[in-house]
This record gives structure tokens, C-alpha cells and sequence, in this order.
């Protein structure tokens, strides 16, 4: 929820409160709010909600006075209605920006896509085989998944499987090295061949 929609929601919920309250009563819930927001400027972590509802409490207390009203009415109440009018057009609006999001493509039926880390010494026996068959070790999962087999019992096993080096000429993806940085020394015999004669000092 944005500022805006929590400024919102604090109006109506001020709103809700004041509604069949008469001046008198609707006076008393300003002195509450007041009493709370106080209260709440005490606390470096309180956001402005407190305030947003005594703004709210003082605007209504406002017209139910000014215009002689029995008792509030939100329904009387034109600007809480222009309000209303204009949360619900948002609301619209975000459903229609929510509609026109592209849709994410849906793998075509019978394909599943996947991403599997295998760490310790499975993954390196992966890595071993793949690379001395000159496929990716994702390629070799893929033949092994395609003969997975289950059985009555709910056991998962993969038969021996014949897999094919690559043709020549097709590479393996294999992952970058890292690079590692040596830095190299700043004075000393592999700098200087052999005329070195120890590192200089200041003096």
C-alpha cells in the first residue's frame, strides 16, 4: 500500500467512526485523535497515519458545524464522496495496467525447464563425464531425464544409458575460471635479473 492509498485508507476510517456522531461526539473523537497523534510524534518509528485522522476528524467536525447537520452522514459529505469516486478510478486503473502486463511465455506442453545445482562429488562426477563426452552437463541430465523410469512401487531409476560424445567441432559450455590477481613484487630478483643487490632503503 502506497502513501497515497494509507492516506486514503486513514480518511475512511475517520469517516466510519464519525458516521450518526453529532457535533458534540464528533468533537470528542478530535480530542482523542489529537491525544493519539501527540502520543505518536513521541515514537521516531510512527509513520503519519495519526495525523492524516486529525486532519480528517477536524474537516468533519468543520462541516457537520458549519452546516448545521444533526449528525454526520458520509453519504452527505461531497468531498468524502469525491474521494471515494477517485480511489475506485485507481483501482480501475491499476486492474487495467495489471491486464495490459505482458504475459510470461508458457513452456509449450511436454517441456519442462529447470535449473539443478548439484554440489560435492555428484557434481563433479557430472562435470567429469560431460566434459570428457564434449557435451554441457546440462545436455546429459536431459538424456538421463528422458529415460527415467518409475516403478510400481514409487522407486525412481535411470537404466544404463549410452550417451554419445559430441560431434567434432561442437564445444561444451564450461564455465569461466575465476580470475585471480598475483600481484607482482615490487623490487626483487625476478624484476631485476640477476644485478640485484636487495631492497633499497630510505633513510
Amino acid at each position: 500500500m502506497n502513501e497515497v492509498e494509507r492516506f486514503a485508507a486513514a480518511r475512511r476510517r475517520v469517516q466510519r467512526q464519525a458516521q450518526g456522531r453529532t457535533a458534540e461526539q464528533i468533537g470528542g473523537g478530535l480530542v482523542a485523535a489529537r491525544a493519539m497523534a501527540r502520543q505518536a510524534g513521541r515514537d521516531e518509528h510512527a509513520g503519519p497515519g495519526e495525523v492524516w485522522e486529525v486532519e480528517e476528524w477536524e474537516r468533519i467536525a468543520t462541516l457537520v458545524r458549519t452546516g448545521s447537520w444533526p449528525v454526520y452522514d458520509v453519504a452527505r459529505d461531497e468531498q468524502a464522496q469525491a474521494w471515494r469516486t477517485e480511489g475506485e478510478q485507481r483501482q480501475q486503473a491499476a486492474r487495467r495496467a495489471r491486464q495490459q502486463r505482458p504475459v510470461r511465455p508458457v513452456p509449450p506442453p511436454g517441456r519442462v525447464e529447470v535449473r539443478v545445482v548439484m554440489p560435492g562429488e555428484a557434481g563433479r562426477r557430472l562435470r567429469a563425464l560431460a566434459e570428457g563426452l564434449g557435451w554441457s552437463a546440462e545436455r546429459v541430465l536431459a538424456v538421463l531425464a528422458e529415460h527415467v523410469q518409475v516403478d510400481a512401487d514409487g522407486l525412481v531409476h535411470v537404466p544404463t544409458v549410452a550417451i554419445t560424445a559430441a560431434p567434432p567441432g561442437l564445444e561444451a559450455h564450461r564455465e569461466r575460471p575465476p580470475a585471480v590477481y598475483q600481484e607482482r613484487p615490487r623490487c626483487g630478483r625476478q624484476d631485476y635479473g640477476d644485478s640485484y643487490g636487495g631492497p633499497a632503503l630510505d633513510w
